[in-house]
């Protein structure tokens, strides 16, 4: 029948084009994303996701309310998938985790035990992990040496996250520090929002420079950008650039829902966002001393409209 075998190419189409697109991703990656970037109805990009996951092709981290390739493309694809379990296992070790044993790194990392015990010693033996006296592992010190290269980016993140905390308390919006990374901006860091609907979950994600606000303002453009609908539908971005001769090249955002981010709302925030990012060259040292007064009086007036 005609209309059943073409309905069957159009869904085996779009089950390659949601695979290689979550493949190029270096993070899970939230449904509208996919549905926009992939261009595929929601009630069918639905469907197909959970009959995916249902056979383990995909993933859905519910904490993050995203996807990402599952543990199954891994098991039946032999042993060129190493890079891509090492960092499912590195991944595992979460922010507050000391140790782990094999058991809980297979259900962190969501591998079967069998590729788990496989990749371990492989990362015990380049220092990426260590293994403890009770037979659990933690990370290993060459991560602290790999860190250690790109310590400029470090000192960025420690300088811009008090600066991104007092920007999301003075907007009400998600606060974010994003880099430029080849032909891509990657998100560094980011302050959520404490409104039950925010932006969200976007540290170590990558987006276009084309048609974003954070494009824009890499590109040289002059104050804050606002861009609507580009990274997400519904979602309105505010970038500026950090002047000064910073490497990586780097911008501060907000990201907040349209209708949250209009009018004078939009206004105060595109304020608070160049403010933020004068503050952060300031402490750099990429701006003259002689900024500081208008960074400062930027500061009263966003506390003021806060």
């Amino acid at each position: 029948m005609p209309t059943d075998s073409h309905a069957s190419a159009r869904s085996a189409e779009r089950t390659m084009q949601i695979l290689e697109f979550l493949a190029r991703r270096t993070y899970p990656t939230p449904t509208m994303v996919i549905a926009h970037e992939c261009a595929i109805p929601k009630s069918s990009l639905h469907n197909l996701l959970n009959m995916m996951r249902r056979r383990r092709f995909v993933t859905y981290h519910r904490d993050s309310r995203a996807w990402s390739l599952g543990p199954r493309l891994f098991e039946i694809s032999g042993d060129a998938p190493l890079l891509a379990h090492a960092l499912a296992i590195l991944r595992a070790f979460g922010q507050g985790t000391v140790s782990l044993d094999t058991i809980e790194i297979a259900r962190r990392s969501e591998l079967n035990s069998a590729v788990v015990r496989r990749i371990l010693p492989v990362l015990e033996q380049s220092g990426l992990l260590a293994q403890t006296p009770g037979g659990r592992y933690r990370l290993g010190m060459q991560l602290v040496a790999l860190a250690s290269r790109v310590g400029r980016l470090d000192q960025l993140r420690i300088i811009a996250r008090p600066v991104l905390t007092r920007l999301r308390d003075t907007t009400g919006e998600t606060a974010n520090l994003v880099v430029l990374d080849n032909e891509h901006a990657l998100y560094v860091d980011q302050v959520e929002s404490r409104h039950a609907l925010r932006h969200a979950g976007w540290i170590g994600r990558e987006i276009p420079l084309e048609s974003t606000a954070t494009g824009a303002a890499l590109h040289g453009a002059a104050g804050s950008q606002v861009v609507r609908d580009s990274v997400e539908t519904g979602v309105t971005a505010i970038a500026c650039v950090i002047p000064g001769p910073i490497d990586p090249p780097a911008v501060v955002s907000v990201t907040g829902p349209n209708f949250r981010l209009e009018g004078t709302d939009l206004a105060r925030a595109c304020a608070a966002v160049e403010a933020a990012a004068q503050a952060i060259a300031l402490t750099l040292g990429s701006v003259s001393p002689g900024a500081r007064g208008l960074v400062d009086d930027d500061r009263e007036h966003g506390a003021a409209r806060h």
